[in-house]
């Protein structure tokens, strides 16, 4: 029989070490070297179809990536992420 390995599965309130030396907390603007770490795509340009040589093309969207960092005393006292919620 084989044994399947399933990798380790992360937990959302799991604390990590960050791999920047110092990073501000989005939440309460203190220096920090421990906490949680999100990753959000933001929109810059919506996606669009066009004519292209009398076909119709489709261009994806072009999103922009922003790193938000929340610290491990604000994550104990149960704070929001910043900013609006995805929808």
């Amino acid at each position: 029989m084989t044994k399947i390995i399933k990798p380790k599965e992360r937990k959302l309130d799991e604390t990590e070490e960050i791999v920047l030396p110092h990073v501000k907390c989005d939440s309460c603007q203190n220096w920090t070297q421990t906490g949680l770490h999100q990753k959000r795509l933001i929109m810059e340009k919506p996606g669009q179809v066009k004519k292209i040589n009398g076909q119709w093309t489709r261009t994806p969207p072009v999103m922009k990536r922003v790193d938000a960092y929340m610290c491990t005393n604000c994550v104990k006292e149960g704070r929001k992420w910043p900013g609006e919620n995805p929808r």
